[in-house]
C-alpha cells in the first residue's frame, strides 16, 4: 500500500478513512465511509480490537474528485 494512494482515474491524492455500518441490528445497512482513523473505544471501528479479530482491518481511501474508494487490508496498521 502506498503511503499516499493516488486515484487511478483522477491522479489526485486520496483521503484516508475507514468503513463502518450505521443503524440497528434489525435492518440491513450499507457501509459508510468516515474520514480519518477510528477513535479508540469506537464500537466496531477500534483498530486495536480489530487486530484481535480474525482477519485484517480495512483501510479505505476516497478520491475527493470522483468519489471512488480504494480498499486495503494491511497486515499492520501504522
Amino acid at each position: 500500500m502506498a503511503k499516499e494512494p493516488v486515484c487511478l482515474v483522477c491522479k489526485v491524492v486520496m483521503e484516508p478513512g475507514f468503513l463502518t455500518e450505521r443503524g440497528d441490528a434489525q435492518l440491513a445497512h450499507l457501509p459508510h465511509w468516515c474520514r480519518g482513523e477510528p477513535k479508540p473505544g469506537y464500537v466496531g471501528g477500534d483498530a486495536q480490537s480489530a487486530r484481535h479479530a480474525e482477519g485484517y482491518p480495512v483501510v479505505a481511501y476516497r478520491c475527493p474528485t470522483c468519489e471512488a474508494l480504494r480498499l486495503y487490508a494491511p497486515t499492520r496498521l501504522s
